[in-house]
């Protein structure tokens, strides 16, 4: 807890220094004794960053990305974070999560920029069996601050949107479809406006 909070505390000021104008909205009031899975793009140490100003509970980083070779990883664990990396067993990495799930842990699950079929399973499966309780975090901003080679961020900023909508999975539908709605949706807001399409969730500045 304490290094959740130390870790929180470094990624607000990094944050207010590269992501001048940050706006959340969703579902990102963590609520105690309840597990949730939440599923969003690994863009590296930005969306570490991103994922500890948005939640204020502490939250398990998980991740799918067998190709990320950077530090990002290395650094939360040493900061007491203790993240998990999965296997790339879709079986095996589906119970790992469930097990998560089962100690009411929320996790953040990253999952590659580009996935594959692996990917797509474990995240049909995951939708499938917490329905309610998997949403997706989408990050539009990101992508744009820290351009590919770069270790420094550009001044950029930052919309982050967790948890609409609840679309029933069904086997015809595409397992990232919700979360690609969200992206496209939260890009495409102007700065200075509200998202309307969200008027029914909370707006967090």
């Amino acid at each position: 807890m304490n290094s959740y909070l130390f870790m929180r505390s470094l990624a607000r000021f990094f944050g207010s220094v590269f992501f001048p104008f940050f706006r959340v909205w969703g579902e990102n009031e963590l609520k105690p004794n309840r597990g949730c899975i939440y599923i969003a793009r690994n863009y590296g140490l930005l969306t570490w960053i991103s994922a500890l100003r948005v939640f204020r509970r502490p939250i398990r980083f998980v991740s799918a990305d067998l190709a990320d070779d950077r530090p990002w990883f290395g650094i939360a664990e040493a900061c007491g974070l203790e993240p998990i990396k999965l296997s790339g067993d879709t079986d095996q990495d589906f119970l790992c999560l469930e097990n998560l799930f089962s100690q009411k842990k929320t996790v953040l699950l990253m999952i590659p920029k580009a996935p594959d079929q692996s990917i797509l399973s474990l995240v049909a499966r995951v939708k499938a069996a917490r329905h309610l309780t998997s949403l997706f975090m989408a990050i539009s901003g990101v992508k744009e601050a820290l351009s590919k080679g770069s270790l420094i961020p550009k001044v950029f900023p930052v919309s982050v949107f967790c948890g609409m909508p609840h679309a029933q999975p069904t086997s015809e539908q595409i397992p990232l479809s919700e979360l690609e709605f969200l992206e496209k949706a939260v890009a495409d807001i102007p700065l200075n406006e509200l998202p309307s399409i969200f008027f029914n969730h909370s707006h967090n500045c």
